[in-house]
């Protein structure tokens, strides 16, 4: 009975390790493995061992427990100092992104508006992006600062009908920059059945761009990274399914499951820059459309991250 309890106590104690959630739960397991180490008594007239070391024994294990309670305790205290650290950090990274990008757009905007000179046509193209890409790297910190799960602040879409490839060509077309300066070549392969659908176009725009620079980092220099969509018939009206994959060094299995969790990286990746959140707001993103997001092992022998949307429109709706 008492390896029984014990057994209990510990995998009570794992649990607590692993996860930051309610305490209580873990506590309990605690109490109640106490109680019955506590009222273990073998029947009368069948105890192997004297009075005084049934007592000795309850002792440790009192004392044991206690020890346990006292590192669970010093571990959740732990972890929401960490929680505080991560959220101080966020604010503080995103006050300090704010100040040029009101700034650069600042300027922007002047040269726009040929305040201090005509712009020829190539230039007023570089410019458009420019400001287009300050105006995503601003709602980029909004998001940032809504995704804290501190926050309580849900992740919105507004759902309308939108042309999807033509945004995937917008998005190569303004990272094509860092596309040349890795040599990487883009194949598409659209399906034209899977054009036009409902979506938010902010937000999806949101999740490409960030599939997209992932495997340009990722990927191998003068390299390929492929880029699908494809109409598909399941359920009522059918989705369209979104694969971005790239030539780079792919995914440890061990590592997707948790790939999408806030501030987590793959192993081995830690030579390259990013928090690790891009991948959460994708999952918020496409969980906000009613769609799914994963990533497997393609056939260029990279990540393949692959997400798809409902051709039925979805109510406006905050998650």
């Amino acid at each position: 009975m008492n390896s029984k309890v014990l057994r209990r106590a510990a995998d009570a104690t794992y649990d607590t390790t692993l996860w930051i959630g309610p305490w209580h739960d873990s506590f309990e397991d605690w109490s109640e493995a106490a109680m019955e180490l506590l009222l273990d008594t073998p029947p009368d007239g069948k105890s192997e061992v004297s009075s005084q070391a049934s007592e000795n024994s309850a002792d440790v294990l009192r004392k044991e427990l206690d020890e346990a309670l006292t590192r669970v305790a010093a571990l959740e205290a732990k972890l929401a100092c960490h929680a505080r650290e991560r959220t101080e950090l966020v604010h503080l990274v995103s006050h300090e992104l704010r100040t040029p990008i009101t700034v650069i757009s600042g300027f922007g905007r002047l040269l726009q508006n040929e305040a201090h000179g005509t712009l020829n046509r190539e230039q007023t193209h570089y410019i458009d992006q420019s400001l287009k890409a300050c105006r995503r790297l601003d709602q980029f910190v909004v998001d940032l600062l809504d995704a804290q799960p501190e926050s309580g602040t849900p992740l919105s879409v507004e759902i309308a009908e939108a042309d999807l490839h033509a945004l995937i060509r917008a998005r190569l077309e303004s990272l094509a920059p860092l596309l040349d300066e890795r040599g990487i070549q883009i194949e598409l392969d659209l399906d034209a059945r899977g054009s036009r659908l409902p979506f938010d176009e902010r937000r999806i725009e949101q999740v490409i761009t960030n599939l997209m620079t992932n495997a340009i980092r990722y990927g191998r220099e003068q390299g390929v990274i492929r880029i699908a969509t494809k109409s598909m018939r399941d359920g009522v009206a059918g989705t369209v399914k979104v694969a971005i994959e790239d030539d780079g060094p792919g995914i440890p299995v061990e590592d997707r499951e948790h790939l999408f969790a806030p501030y987590v990286r793959g192993e081995g990746q830690t030579d390259c820059e990013g928090l690790g959140i891009g991948l959460a707001i994708c999952r918020r993103v496409i969980a906000s459309h009613g769609g799914t997001i994963h990533v497997d092992s393609g056939e260029l022998g990279g990540a393949r991250f692959e997400f798809t949307l409902p051709r039925k429109a979805l109510m406006n709706r905050e998650v």
